[in-house]
Parts: C-alpha cells; sequence; structure tokens
C-alpha cells in the first residue's frame, strides 16, 4: 500500500485505531493460493495500486451512508412503535404487559413461576423507572403504578420492539403490518424489523456497513401490490441471495419511508448520493448488492 502522507496516516490510524481501520484495508488485499487445499484466501499484502487514501475514502463513505440509514431507521423505528401502541393501546391501557397478547411459548411458566414475557416486561419498567426523561419523571411523580403503553412506549428501544413483534399473538402482528399495507404479510414485517435492528446496531457502534452480509436477510413480499421488490423477486427467481447485502435492507427502508411519509425524498437523495459515489472498484456497488440499472427501479422513482 502506498502512503501519500505518511503525517496524515499516522494521525488518522491515532484517532480512529489500527484495528478498526483493518476492516476498511480487508477488501484492498490480495488472494494468495494455500499450497495444501489450493484455496484461495486473503493475504497480508495489498494489490498493487493500493493507496491508504482508497482506504480513506471507502471509511468516510461508509460514515456517509450510516448517517442516511440512521435517519431513516430514526422514522421507521417511530413509525412501527406507533402502530404496535394502536394495537396494543386498544386492549387496554397495559395491552403489552397482558398475556393474552402473546403468544402460548412466552407464557410458559418455568421452575420459579416466571414466564419469558413477565421478565421482559419487568425489565421495560426497570428502564421506565431509570428514565430521566421529562415525560417519565412526569408519570412517576404524579401516578403510581404501570404507566400506559402509550407513556411507557417512549423509552423502548428497537431490540423491546423487536421482542414483543416477535411474540405477539397473530392476530396483533397481522393488525400492525395491516397498517402499513392491507396485503403486507406480519410474516414479511417482522424479518424487515429484525434485518433493520441488526443494521441499526451495526450504526449505533459506528460499525462498517456497505459491503457487508446482512446477519437476517429482509423478506420480499408477495404480489402485485408490491411492484416495488420486483426487481429483487425476478433475482431470487435465478437463485441469487438479492437481500443478503445492504441494497436489499435499503429497498425495505426506502419503501417503508414512502409508506409512512409519502412527501419523502430520502431515496432520492440516497439514490443520487449512490450515483455520485467515486468508490474504488474494491468497493463498488456490486459489492453492497447492487444490481445492474438498479436506479431506474420503481423504488428509487419519485414519490407519487
Amino acid at each position: 500500500m502506498t502512503i501519500p502522507d505518511r503525517d496524515y496516516a499516522r494521525r488518522l490510524v491515532e484517532r480512529i485505531g489500527y484495528y478498526r481501520l483493518s476492516a476498511f484495508y480487508y477488501p484492498f488485499r490480495d488472494f494468495c493460493t494455500l499450497p495444501q487445499s489450493g484455496n484461495k484466501v486473503r493475504c497480508d499484502r495489498f494489490r498493487a495500486g493500493t493507496s491508504f487514501d482508497h482506504v480513506v475514502q471507502f471509511y468516510l463513505w461508509d460514515k456517509r451512508i450510516r448517517l442516511e440509514i440512521t435517519d431513516a431507521i430514526e422514522r421507521i423505528e417511530i413509525a412501527i412503535r406507533a402502530y404496535i401502541v394502536d394495537v396494543l393501546g386498544a386492549i387496554n391501557m397495559h395491552g403489552h404487559r397482558d398475556l393474552r397478547s402473546y403468544k402460548p411459548s412466552v407464557r410458559e411458566r418455568d421452575a420459579d413461576g416466571d414466564t419469558p414475557i413477565e421478565r421482559f416486561t419487568e425489565k421495560l419498567g426497570e428502564a421506565f423507572r431509570r428514565s430521566k426523561a421529562d415525560y417519565a419523571k412526569h408519570f412517576r411523580r404524579n401516578y403510581l403504578g404501570d404507566p400506559p403503553i402509550w407513556v411507557e412506549a417512549g423509552t423502548w428501544d428497537w431490540g423491546n420492539m423487536t421482542f414483543i413483534l416477535q411474540h405477539l399473538q397473530d392476530k396483533h402482528k397481522d393488525a400492525i403490518a395491516a397498517r402499513i399495507h392491507p396485503n403486507l404479510q406480519s410474516k414479511t414485517l417482522e424479518s424487515w424489523v429484525n434485518a433493520l435492528n441488526d443494521l441499526r446496531n451495526d450504526c449505533a457502534h459506528h460499525s462498517r456497513v456497505w459491503n457487508k452480509n446482512l446477519t437476517n436477510s429482509p423478506g420480499l413480499p408477495k404480489g402485485s401490490d408490491f411492484g416495488e421488490f420486483q426487481h429483487l423477486r425476478d433475482r431470487k427467481a435465478k437463485g441469487a441471495a438479492p437481500t443478503q447485502k445492504l441494497y436489499g435492507a435499503l429497498v425495505v427502508m426506502a419503501y417503508l419511508l414512502r409508506c409512512f411519509h409519502p412527501r419523502t425524498e430520502w431515496h432520492l437523495r440516497v439514490r443520487d448520493m449512490v450515483l455520485g459515489a467515486e468508490l474504488p472498484p474494491q468497493v463498488g456497488l456490486s459489492s453492497a448488492g447492487f444490481p445492474e440499472r438498479w436506479e431506474h427501479q420503481l423504488i428509487w422513482g419519485a414519490s407519487g
């Protein structure tokens, strides 16, 4: 690797950390053939022509895309949380604590007489009691008992929301999914929430996301009502794994934002930002799962 400005490189490594930055070196490492098996693995040497500036370019690009993802996930989290509150709050003010809201698997008592859902809601209560938010302090000061769902939900994180959605009775999951689209299957929504939870955690810890496989791939909705996903379904039909990389998650986020906020321009901003990106070929669009002519797909067009 050539290092045009060694003082700058030294300062950057000191400020970011060698190990963290090494994740952005990796795509630029060359391949070597193992003598025993003949398999190719990444070597400790870099490909010819690699510059430290390429690594910095990749590092800064990954940060830019993470900031856009964080912006989208914030709005998605708030909207889905509001739908959960609407559905469970219609049962009663503590619908999220009502054992009947959940599947039998999390209502079964263990040897200590506890259930998984009771342990979970107790942790929710602990988080609310620790919260320093004004609304939480106001409730604790003026009321006794557990807060209603529309108050306590303010202290939920995405992991809490994921757990609730995963274990709800199907009828409640279906009601939440129907608020996004009448024909959206709840199992598809659940897969989206799981996938975005992993991505949210990566962003929260400032981890690399661009050329990384998703831990949980989001599912693809079926039917003509979801034309925005047709190009991904076509690729899947040909044996590809179109939602294994970041592109699949970006499509899901763009779709959800357009459902929640019809005037959103997030998808246009991301489209133009990606089209204008100048990336080394080792971390080009294909490394994030972008297919050919992706920008012409329905999901990236102007909002209605």
